[in-house]
């Protein structure tokens, strides 16, 4: 997932300023000084036309799809069975949240959790999903270096089955957190330091279908934690990691700084090798979009034993790998996307059935890219695997510099936040044709840098609604009642 901080940046934004842990809050609006000028929406209303999938089985470990996570980690490739706008009268309301929230999800109670990273530190925030107010907050471990590019500990989250969160941290823990009422409580804390490498802090988090928790580290551990109570154990694969990781009943997936893992857990629980794809990557252009040198995305189950990520070229290339079979024909396909020269991809890969979107995040260097009417190269384009090979479907202009986008199931929409050239500074929710690459409609965010996606997610709410993580905090997008 892709954060990015700048301090000149930050101090601009007037009103995002770190803040104590809060109990409740009422939602104070981004500001947006030049709103008035801008279309609240453009296009037309769009019909829901559902998608069929296949999509891979849900994890019993985690809450339902589209609500345990809007990272890969958390399943199904971004594909929420939720709906999302239409179109209809779609109005927009947003909360300051001091930091992008990066990673958003819902509760049992249909409730916003989202992790906002602000300038000194993370913290987890629970919102009411209609007003945008702060319900409750925990503050969580602040960083422990000035790198504000640095997303290991309080970036990623997931929600388990039973409702409590699981949490990595800047302190080498994995916190346990769960909703009391209207009060976040932390329940547990593990110390992670014994199977970590001296120095290394957690990355991210997933529930395997094999009854361990898989974690990584940033310097290359990946660690198994039972849940049962079993001892934790071990494997060093020696590659920084800097992405999420994903689960599927044959195991879990990991990108390295070098190379796809697909691991699965020993009888003693020890995380082994079942094969290792080299995933090549040249990327050095400061341009390029890119926080981390290496793959620029997670990798993503992909229905007919696929996973999926996209490597460091330029242009890069959707990579498709066989899950299972021989290993001379482990690589299904590698299909480059974007102008050769102007391409790179940092945001998540979105699937659906056998489709993957994949968005260009070339030009992006920080959040003043995008401010005095600048913006990016830009484009979409989606991949359809298929059993001889992969083929580009359709590509679009849409400039989306950062989102972490999501498809709807129910609507057949994908949405993502969009940047067109220009001042005042718009920065659109876009809902894309799946299919066709189609634009439908656009609903305005807002102006300027506290509206700037920044990494941000989009997730779709139980009520309908869209929700956009944005540099200043969350936008809520709702069609008319």
């Amino acid at each position: 997932m892709l954060t990015r901080y700048l301090p000149l940046a930050v101090a601009g934004l007037c009103a995002l300023a770190p803040v104590p842990a809060l109990a409740q809050q009422p939602a104070i609006p981004i500001p947006g000084p030049l709103d008035g000028p801008l279309p609240e929406f453009t296009g037309e209303p769009a019909a829901a036309q559902p998608l069929p999938g296949p999509y891979p089985p849900a994890n019993p470990a985690l809450a339902p799809d589209g609500r345990s996570g809007s990272g890969l980690a958390a399943g199904n490739g971004a594909a929420s069975p939720m709906r999302g706008p239409l179109g209809n009268g779609t109005t927009r309301s947003s909360t300051l949240a001091f930091g992008t929230c990066a990673s958003l999800a819902f509760d049992a109670k249909d409730r916003l959790l989202a992790v906002c990273n602000g300038v000194v530190g993370p913290a987890l925030r629970l919102f009411d999903p209609t007003s945008l107010a702060t319900l409750s907050s925990v503050t969580l471990p602040p960083r422990q270096g000035p790198d504000r590019g640095d997303l290991a500990g309080g970036t990623h989250f997931l929600v388990r089955a039973d409702g409590t969160l699981l949490v990595p941290t800047n302190a080498r823990t994995l916190l346990t957190v769960a909703a009391d009422g209207d009060t976040l409580e932390q329940t547990g804390s593990r110390d992670l330091s014994g199977v970590l490498a001296k120095g290394e802090r957690p990355f991210a988090i997933a529930a395997g279908y094999d009854g361990h928790d898989w974690l990584t580290g940033n310097q290359g551990s990946v660690v198994t934690l039972p849940r049962d109570g079993g001892p934790p154990r071990r494997l060093d694969l020696r590659e920084p990691i800097a992405e999420d990781l994903a689960t599927d009943p044959s195991g879990a997936y990991v990108v390295t700084r070098d190379a796809l893992y697909r691991l699965q857990a020993r009888g003693d629980g020890t995380p082994r090798v079942v094969w290792r794809q080299t995933l090549p990557s040249t990327l050095t252009d400061a341009k390029a979009g890119r926080v981390h040198p290496g793959p620029g995305t997670p990798p993503v189950i992909v229905a007919g034993g696929y996973v999926a990520v996209a490597d460091g070229l330029n242009p890069p290339r959707v990579t498709v790998a066989r899950i299972s079979g021989r290993a001379s024909r482990r690589l299904a396909c590698a299909v480059p996307v974007f102008t050769p020269g102007k391409a790179s991809v940092e945001a998540h890969l979105v699937v659906a059935g056998r489709s993957i979107v994949v968005a260009n995040a070339y030009g992006y260097e920080n959040p003043g890219t995008t401010e005095l009417g600048g913006t990016t190269v830009g484009g979409l384009a989606r991949v359809v695997v298929g059993k001889r090979g992969c083929r580009v479907a359709w590509t679009s202009d849409e400039i989306s510099p950062s989102a972490q986008a999501v498809v709807s199931r129910a609507t057949g929409l994908y949405y993502t936040l969009v940047k067109p050239p220009g001042v005042p500074d718009a920065w659109n929710l876009a809902a894309i044709d799946w299919r066709t690459g189609t634009p439908r409609f656009a609903a305005l965010a807002g102006e300027g840098l506290g509206h700037n996606s920044e990494g941000g997610a989009i997730a779709l709410g139980p009520d309908g609604a869209a929700y956009a993580g944005t540099f200043g905090g969350v936008v809520r997008f709702a069609d008319a009642p």
